[in-house]
């Protein structure tokens, strides 16, 4: 599943960034992490993509909104 490029973009606190990280990890899944808060370059980021809220998991620029294990799984395997 690390073939893929993935960039997951969080906050704090937030405890669904926690959930979608986690997950991620236990996939071992190779992403990178951008934390929105005290980072506005990752904010206007993540919002010229159209979101605005975390956490958002982009996987090969295809985005993938808040905890949602088998959307992201369908993704990572695409």
């Amino acid at each position: 599943m690390s073939e893929n490029r993935v960039i997951l973009y969080t906050s704090e606190p937030c405890a669904q960034c926690d959930k979608v990280r986690d997950l991620l990890n236990s996939w071992g899944v190779v992403y990178e992490e951008r934390l929105i808060t005290g980072h506005p370059e990752y904010r206007k980021m993540m919002q010229d993509e159209g979101v605005y809220g975390t956490p958002v998991t982009f996987v090969n620029k295809e985005e993938v909104l808040g905890v949602q294990e088998n959307r992201l799984k369908k993704k990572l395997s695409a």
